[in-house]
């Protein structure tokens, strides 16, 4: 490797908004996340949904509230 060319790359502490904290590499020196594997639905065997902006939900169902979503089968 060249010298001076490459950033740094040292220990790097990742944070979760679950609380989680765990250490890595990185060029950065903290990382913060909003799901880890102590938190995520395929990690843990606990379904549910992940939203990560609260209300987002409820704002898409009230923009869409009574279309049909039934797909049409013209082109058979």
């Amino acid at each position: 490797m060249k010298k001076d060319i490459h950033p740094k790359y040292d220990v790097c502490k990742v944070s979760c908004a679950c609380g989680n904290t765990f250490e890595t590499r990185s060029t950065k020196s903290e990382i913060r996340v909003s799901v880890c594997s102590n938190c995520h639905p395929f990690y843990t065997g606990k379904r549910g949904f992940l939203v990560t902006e609260a209300g987002q939900l409820e704002k898409f169902r009230k923009k869409y509230a009574g279309t049909d979503y039934v797909q049409s089968n013209d082109g058979e």
